[in-house]
């Protein structure tokens, strides 16, 4: 596997957090909450996790376990980290082959397994599920 020239900055994430919440308000006012609750974790994540070192689908994993499964935010968890995950493997030059129905199969699934889907099986998924646009 090639090595991650594709990064993703906490700017970034921040920023798709944002739409994600924009979405929410425009849709329902009443019930949304665009609050950060755990910067640690984001600034951890990046710190220790996220490498040049790292293939596009590990770097993809970590991103997609931190978001949807330890909650960094109040709201948007699961479409947040789905949508930054997004980013690095279409930017790494991918594409997700799975069905819609699949890949929110997968969200759930990490979001509601914290310890007991790892990041080598959610990488292992998207391995399975990608392929290399031309």
């Amino acid at each position: 596997m090639e090595e991650s020239d594709v990064l993703i900055s906490l700017i970034e994430i921040l920023k798709i957090h944002q739409k994600v919440i924009d979405y929410d308000k425009f849709k329902d006012p009443e019930d949304y909450t665009p609050a950060i609750r755990s910067l640690a974790t984001l600034e951890l994540m990046f710190e220790y996790l996220i490498k040049e070192s790292n293939t596009i689908f590990e770097n993809a994993a970590v991103i997609v376990y931190t978001i949807v499964a330890k909650h960094p935010f109040f709201n948007g968890n699961k479409r947040t980290g789905y949508e930054a995950m997004n980013f690095i493997i279409e930017d790494g030059g991918y594409g997700f082959t799975s069905t819609d129905e699949e890949m929110i199969e997968f969200i759930i699934r990490v979001a509601t397994t914290e310890n007991e889907m790892s990041i080598e099986e959610i990488k292992e998924w998207i391995i399975r599920h990608t392929e290399k646009i031309l």
